[in-house]
């Protein structure tokens, strides 16, 4: 059932599931790679390659933040736990790597014949799963 959890988990990147907007159709590992990059370079205000807690609360404040926890965009969803998710060992460092690991990881376990997509099949179980759950 863990497994199943963590393909919905890993779409959304940030955490927060809307199980009614996954996508039906197969996603592919480089659409999460992706993705993740695109929320890295918008919370590094800097571009330093570095994202802190404060560029992350910056980023969480403005317009595009909150565009960004609003939407029901499984693939552009930053929720208000990216930055604890990222930084798990808190270092109080993200680094790209380091924003990718955990949605990587959530992909893979899901991936359960594991050809680098989650098929139509794959996602739906998952959505199935997730609404029994009361997820």
């Amino acid at each position: 059932m863990r497994i199943y959890l963590s393909a919905v988990a890993c779409i959304t990147i940030a955490g927060t599931a809307f199980a009614q907007d996954i996508p039906d159709r197969p996603v592919h590992r480089s659409e999460i790679v992706a993705a993740a990059k695109r929320q890295f370079a918008a919370i590094d205000a800097n571009h330093d390659g570095i994202v802190t807690r404060e560029e992350f609360e910056r980023f969480r404040a403005s317009a595009a933040g909150h565009a960004a926890s609003a939407t029901s965009n499984p693939f552009e969803h930053v929720g208000g736990h990216w930055f604890d998710h990222a930084d798990p060992d808190g270092t109080g460092r993200v680094t790209p790597t380091m924003a990718e690991q955990r949605p990587l990881r959530m992909f893979d376990q899901a991936d359960l014949n594991h050809d680098g997509v989650l098929s139509v099949e794959e996602l739906k179980l998952a959505q199935a799963v997730m609404a029994l759950s009361g997820h």
